[in-house]
């Protein structure tokens, strides 16, 4: 996406009640509603592969938050809240009916990721992908480097 401010950053003012709503939660500054967008997205499932991934998702969203702003040091971006996506482990079902929802689990990954990272108009995003799902993620990160 070469010009990002043109997917939901004009001066529609319901869509700028829900830009300044989400920048006065996450503690960012308002003058940057309008500037491209940057997020970090993870995946949770029910796994020990995903055990930490949120803290870190939330920890590296903290680091990312403190470096946006409009000082010569700081990135001048509009940060989204952090983004889940499910997944399905292979090792708890592995050899189980439920098998099959780890194998379709890919796509479901990859189709969430990919309509958030679309629908959000992202210039940048930080991935922390767990288990086996990082092939699903490729694609869309791809996509919009």
């Amino acid at each position: 996406m070469k010009n990002s401010k043109t997917v939901l950053i004009d001066k529609n003012p319901g869509r700028n009640a829900q830009t300044f709503g989400i920048a006065r939660e996450l503690k960012t500054d308002l003058d940057l509603i309008h500037e491209p967008s940057v997020g970090v997205i993870g995946n949770k499932g029910d796994s020990q592969c995903y055990i930490g991934v949120e803290k870190k998702v939330r920890v590296i969203h903290e680091a990312l938050r403190n470096k946006i702003g409009k000082n010569n040091d700081q990135m001048q971006m509009r940060l989204v809240q952090p983004e889940f996506t499910v997944a399905t482990s292979d090792g708890i079902r592995n050899g189980t009916k439920e098998m099959r929802y780890s194998l379709i689990g890919r796509e479901v990954t990859n189709d969430s990721i990919c309509e958030h990272l679309s629908a959000s108009g992202l210039k940048g995003t930080i991935a922390l992908v767990a288990c086996d799902k990082h092939s699903c993620w490729d694609p869309c990160c791809n996509f919009r480097a």
